[in-house]
């Protein structure tokens, strides 16, 4: 199983807008800054993240986005699964018939193979659902936001995380 990139790059939205001083709306421009990555590339992850209702976005001159919950109430399976990265869903072949058909042992196998991967998938997205946002930050950091990230960008030394 591989999990992609774009998997990692929602924790960190979803940890820059936990982040933000007084939880002001945070610009895609200056996220994709921050991240390094294309702006057209972040806007499909947060495009995800609000269709799901992770994130709200405010098209103004001031707006951006921000969190529509407290990062105490989001999960990495909430980030996992508003990116698409939830479904994961294994198809079967018919190789059991190919090789054995008819044989009633083979297709008993072949359903302990699906249960099995289906069981796993399963204990991996319950597994994401314990860790919170809130448990990779200092605690009080998110509370009110503790970065104006517009001033990590531009150099600000007085912009240091508490």
């Amino acid at each position: 199983m591989k999990i992609s990139s774009t998997f990692e790059q929602g924790i960190y939205v979803v940890v820059i807008l936990a982040l933000e001083k007084e939880h002001r709306p945070v610009k895609s421009s200056t996220m994709s800054a921050l991240l390094q990555v294309s702006d057209s590339y972040l806007k499909k992850i947060l495009r995800k993240l609000s269709r799901s209702g992770l994130i709200i976005s405010s098209a103004s001159r001031n707006g951006g986005y921000v969190l529509s919950r407290q990062a105490d109430e989001i999960s990495l399976k909430d980030i996992f699964t508003a990116l698409g990265e939830g479904e994961m869903v294994f198809t079967q072949s018919d190789y059991t018939q190919r090789l054995f058909p008819g044989q009633a042992h083979a297709k008993e196998g072949e359903q302990k193979i699906r249960k099995t991967i289906e069981d796993g998938i399963g204990d991996f997205c319950s597994r994401l659902d314990t860790l919170k946002i809130a448990d990779l930050l200092l605690d009080g950091a998110w509370q009110n936001g503790a970065l104006v990230w517009e001033d990590r960008l531009s150099g600000d030394p007085a912009d240091e995380q508490k």
